[in-house]
């Protein structure tokens, strides 16, 4: 049962009530002019529309000062939303600002196109869309009562910088440079928008919270998919090898990854299949794989522990697993990022280097045999190794490097390879030997873990 009671038939309404008719007129109007209103998105689609034919017929008139007129209304209306939704936000319509808030993103991300006009407009103009860009976002950050984190905004601030420089430049490289340095910008801004975080200046109940994340997420897709169509674009107007993006999917999978076995496997199989598939894409992926190695690195926290152990409290009822004790300690399961021992946190900051070093080597190689080894550089490595080794006692570093100077080895010929068939069987002997040493000094030096 509840409490509400029914008015009867005979109750009287108040004099100062308005009619129902008009009630419902005024909630209807409220609803569709107010809270959805479709004007909004005309207006924005009607400005868009203006702005692309004005942009089409100055373009065929071969003016020079017209594209920038285009460019600076689309910039006047983007302002004008703004103001709009810190206008909504400050009257307490917070769904309407959040709309207009949406479509500021749509237009903070050239619309009109006159990023990819730079090249003939010269670099002051792209500076000043820069400038621009920059302080709309703090400005529609400001409108709607959010913080953004560095990372975010970072991540915004990078893919505007990409926007309007990239073709001033692309048009200079060739292919594979080009695609080159499109997958290190991509994979630079979804480093940053992984760790990006947006916070509300104003308290926010539990469909606030929702209706913010929703908005945030939102806006994070359109911009990317905005985003995505200005590189569609360049490859359409340069040569853009566009298949060094492909690395970049795997290799931000290495945060998310909670073993580490495993991310050794993601990354040696990435370079491995590029290798095989892609060769001209090999440094820049092994480039990218250290950014990955370094950024886990970096952001996993360093316990003395994988992870903490906590004693299993005893079920109320009885298990269906008879055979595992009640006390069993159970491994807690940790949220990103994954908590790491110092030794792996290690062993991920070698393969980095390792990943520079390949990365360096093999700067120019487009498949066939290896390129020659480079003294400086391997003499850089070993450096690098030895004082790890020493140092920080990262014995495992010391594999990589002497496969690294075997490859020399082989390379330069400094070992003749057996011909007869009493060189191959000498060969054969002397590897025998090597692994029953080698496997009798690996026991011996694991003797304590063995009791």
């Amino acid at each position: 049962m509840t409490d509400e009671t029914t008015p009867s038939d005979d109750s009287t309404t108040p004099a100062d009530a308005p009619a129902p008719g008009r009630s419902y007129l005024r909630r209807l109007l409220h609803r569709w002019l107010i809270e959805y209103n479709p004007l909004y998105l005309l207006s924005a689609a009607l400005v868009l529309t203006g702005t692309s034919l004005c942009s089409r017929g100055l373009a065929q008139e071969d003016s020079g000062y017209g594209p920038l007129g285009v460019a600076a209304v689309a910039e006047l209306y983007a302002v004008c939303l703004i103001g709009g939704a810190a206008l909504l936000m400050r009257i307490g319509h917070r769904r309407p600002a959040v709309m207009l808030a949406l479509l500021t993103v749509l237009y903070q991300w050239d619309l009109t196109l006159h990023t990819e006009r730079s090249p003939y407009l010269g670099s002051g103009a792209a500076v000043l869309w820069v400038a621009v860009f920059v302080a709309k976002i703090y400005g529609l950050a400001w409108a709607v009562r959010i913080r953004l984190s560095r990372t975010a905004a970072a991540a915004a601030i990078l893919a505007g910088v990409g926007l309007v420089f990239f073709p001033l430049q692309l048009h200079r490289l060739d292919p594979r440079q080009a695609g080159s340095l499109v997958a290190l910008w991509a994979f630079a801004l979804a480093s940053l928008l992984r760790s990006s975080t947006v916070t509300s200046l104003v308290p926010q109940g539990g469909w606030g919270a929702t209706v913010l994340r929703r908005a945030v997420r939102a806006a994070w897709v359109l911009s990317a998919l905005l985003v995505s169509g200005h590189v569609l674009f360049w490859s359409w107007q340069w040569e853009i090898l566009l298949s060094m993006l492909l690395p970049v999917v795997p290799l931000l999978l290495v945060h998310r990854v909670r073993s580490e076995g495993r991310v050794w496997a993601l990354v040696v199989g990435t370079l491995f299949v590029v290798g095989m598939t892609m060769p001209a894409a090999f440094s820049v992926t092994a480039l990218l794989a250290a950014g990955a190695l370094g950024l886990r690195a970096l952001a996993a926290p360093s316990v003395d522990r994988p992870a903490q152990q906590v004693a299993r409290p005893e079920p109320p009822y009885r298990s269906s697993d008879a055979s595992a004790p009640a006390d069993e300690p159970e491994v807690t399961a940790t949220a990103l990022p994954v908590p790491l021992e110092r030794r792996a946190i290690e062993r991920l900051v070698v393969g980095a280097a390792f990943g520079v070093y390949l990365s360096v080597w093999t700067l120019g190689w487009s498949g066939g045999a290896w390129p020659a080894h480079v003294f400086l550089l391997d003499l850089g490595l070993t450096a690098v190794v030895v004082v790890a080794a020493w140092k920080a006692r990262v014995r495992s570093a010391l594999a990589p490097l002497l496969g690294c100077y075997l490859h020399f080895v082989i390379q330069a010929r400094l070992v003749p390879a057996p011909r007869s068939l009493v060189e191959w069987g000498a060969s054969a002997v002397g590897l025998g030997f090597v692994l029953l040493a080698a496997s009798l000094a690996t026991s011996y030096r694991l003797r304590a873990m063995a009791r």
